[in-house]
C-alpha cells in the first residue's frame, strides 16, 4: 500500500491511496469463510456450500467492503501520523475511475482535502479574558423558590386581569382599524402582561376580562423579547421582523397561578429527598443545589470567550471553500440551497478550529480516553439536573455516561468539548484571568443581553451579504 499527497497550493491537496491485492486478498478470504459458515444457498445446507461458489455470489461485496474499510483506516491513519491540519473531511474525489473488481491488482482512490491555513499564533498576559464567579444571592433563591412553587402549585380562572396572570384568546392583525383580509390569525394565543416591556401597552391588559377585546402593538409590546413575541405570533425570521401591524386580542380566559404551600411535600419534590422538614433547611439545601452547576456555568462561558478571542487571533483566512461547501453537503450538515447564506458562520468555526489544532499541536496537548470519560459523566449529570434532579444518583450518572458514549456522533461531540476544556486551562496559564464576582439573576441578564446582541449581529451579517435587489 502507498498513500501520497499532492497539492498545488497551500490549502487543498489531493491524497492519492493505492491499494494492491496483497493488502486485502487474506482478509477478503477469511470473511468469505465466515459467509460460507453463515449462508445457505440453494441447494445446500447452512455452511456446506463449496467456497467457489460463495466468492462467485459474495466475493464482489466483501472485497468491496474490505477495500472500503482499509481505505479508511488507512486514510486517517496517514492524516493523524503526518499531523495533518484537514478542515472538515477527505471526499471522494468527482469523476475518478470507478473501481475495476475485476482485475484489481492495484486500485487507487483518490480524496479531496482541505488543508488549514499555517498560522503562527501566540497569546500572552496582555490577552483578558473574564472568568466569572456566580454566587446564588438571596433574590436569585426566592425567584427560584417562586418559580417552583408555581409549577408544584394550582391553577384556576379568575375574571379579570393581573400582573402575573395568562391570558388565553384570539390574535387577529389589523389593518387601518379593520382585521386585514389575510392577515394573521391565531386561534389560540396566550400571552403575560408581565412578559411585556412597554408600559402603555402592558396597562391595556391589566384589569381586562373575559369576552373583552384589547388593541395592542405587538412589536411595541415585547421591545426586543423576539423570543416571546416569535412564541405568541408563531412567526420568525423576516416574516416576523417585518410584522409591525396592530393586532386585536379578543379574550377568552385568564388563568392564575395559586402557589404551592412550603410544607415537606413541597419540600421533597423539589429536592428529591423527603429528610426536610423546615423551610430554613430548604432554602439552605436549595441554595447548595442551585450553586452546584454554576462554575460550569462559568467555564462554559468562559470557552465561549476563549473561541471568540482565538477567531479573532486568526484574523483573515483563504480557506478551500470549494471543498468546505461540498463537504458541508456531502455531509448532510446544510442544504445546498443554505450553502452560501451559512457559510460565513463555518468559516468562523473553521478559524476556531485552526488555532485550536495549533495551540494544542504546539504545546503538546492531548484528550485522552479519561478526559473523554470525565467528560462524559459531567455531560451526564448536566443532563440529569435539567430535568430538576439536583442531587443525582452516581450509579445513574455513570450509567448515562457510559450509553453516551457508545454512539458515535455523542463520542465525537465529547472528544471536542473535553479538547475545549483543556484548551481552557492552558490558556489560563498563558493570558490575565480577570475574576469577577456576579450574582446569578444578574449572569442570567448578562446571558441574556449577550443572545440578544449576537442576534441583532447576525442579523445584520446577513443583511450585508444580501444582494440588494434591483428596483423596478
Amino acid at each position: 500500500m502507498n498513500i501520497s499527497l499532492t497539492s498545488d497550493d497551500a490549502i487543498r491537496g489531493i491524497i492519492t491511496v493505492a491499494i494492491e491485492k496483497k493488502d486485502y486478498e487474506d482478509d477478503v478470504d477469511r470473511n468469505l469463510r465466515l459467509y460460507r459458515r453463515r449462508m445457505a444457498l440453494p441447494g445446500f445446507r447452512k455452511g456446506t456450500a463449496p467456497l467457489g461458489m460463495i466468492r462467485k455470489v459474495y466475493g464482489r461485496r466483501v472485497m468491496a467492503e474490505e477495500i472500503n474499510r482499509i481505505t479508511t483506516e488507512s486514510l486517517f491513519r496517514y492524516i493523524r501520523d503526518n499531523k495533518m491540519g484537514v478542515l472538515g473531511e477527505p471526499l471522494p474525489r468527482e469523476n475518478q475511475e470507478p473501481i475495476n473488481f475485476d482485475s484489481p491488482d492495484e486500485i487507487k482512490i483518490q480524496f479531496d482535502v482541505a488543508l488549514s491555513p499555517k498560522k503562527d499564533l501566540s497569546l500572552t498576559k496582555d490577552d483578558h479574558l473574564t472568568l466569572y464567579n456566580i454566587y446564588v444571592d438571596d433574590q436569585a433563591l426566592e425567584k427560584q423558590i417562586d418559580s417552583y412553587r408555581s409549577r408544584q402549585g394550582t391553577s384556576e380562572l379568575v375574571d379579570s386581569v393581573e400582573l402575573d396572570d395568562w391570558i388565553n384568546g384570539k390574535l387577529v392583525e389589523m389593518e387601518n382599524g379593520e382585521q386585514k383580509p389575510g392577515g394573521l390569525w391565531r386561534e389560540y394565543a396566550r400571552l403575560s402582561p408581565k412578559v411585556l416591556q412597554d408600559e402603555a401597552e402592558r396597562a391595556k391588559f391589566i384589569g381586562a376580562k373575559p369576552g373583552d377585546s384589547i388593541i395592542f402593538n405587538p412589536q411595541k409590546a415585547y421591545g426586543n423579547n423576539k423570543m416571546a413575541l416569535e412564541s405568541l405570533t408563531q412567526l420568525d425570521g423576516e416574516a416576523l421582523e417585518h410584522f409591525t401591524n396592530d393586532c386585536r386580542f379578543e379574550i377568552d380566559g385568564i388563568t392564575r397561578s395559586k402557589l404551592a404551600e412550603m410544607t415537606p411535600d413541597f419540600f421533597a419534590a423539589v429536592l428529591g429527598r423527603d429528610d426536610i422538614t423546615d423551610e430554613q433547611t430548604f432554602r439552605e439545601e436549595l441554595r447548595k443545589s442551585l450553586t452546584n452547576p454554576l462554575p460550569q456555568r462559568a467555564e462554559t462561558r468562559f470557552e465561549s470567550e476563549m473561541r471568540e478571542m482565538m477567531i479573532k487571533k486568526v484574523g483573515e483566512v483563504t480557506l478551500a471553500d470549494d471543498i468546505l461547501k461540498r463537504w458541508l453537503v456531502l455531509a448532510d450538515r446544510l442544504k445546498p440551497e443554505d450553502v452560501d447564506k451559512n457559510y460565513p458562520g463555518v468559516v468562523e468555526d473553521m478559524k476556531y478550529h485552526i488555532a485550536k489544532e495549533y495551540f494544542m499541536s504546539a504545546n503538546g496537548l492531548t484528550v485522552e480516553d479519561p478526559d473523554i470519560e470525565e467528560m462524559s459523566k459531567l455531560y451526564a449529570r448536566e443532563q440529569i439536573m435539567n430535568y430538576g434532579v439536583f442531587n443525582p444518583d452516581e450509579e445513574m450518572v455513570e450509567q448515562l455516561a457510559k450509553d453516551l458514549l457508545k454512539r458515535d456522533e455523542n463520542r465525537r461531540n465529547l472528544i471536542s468539548r473535553a479538547t475545549d476544556k483543556k484548551l481552557a486551562e492552558w490558556v489560563k496559564g498563558q493570558i490575565t484571568v480577570d475574576k469577577k464576582d456576579i450574582a446569578l439573576n444578574d449572569y442570567d441578564q448578562l446571558m441574556w443581553d449577550d443572545m440578544l446582541k449576537k442576534i441583532a449581529e447576525h442579523a445584520d451579517k446577513k443583511k450585508a451579504t444580501e444582494t440588494p435587489q434591483a428596483e423596478a
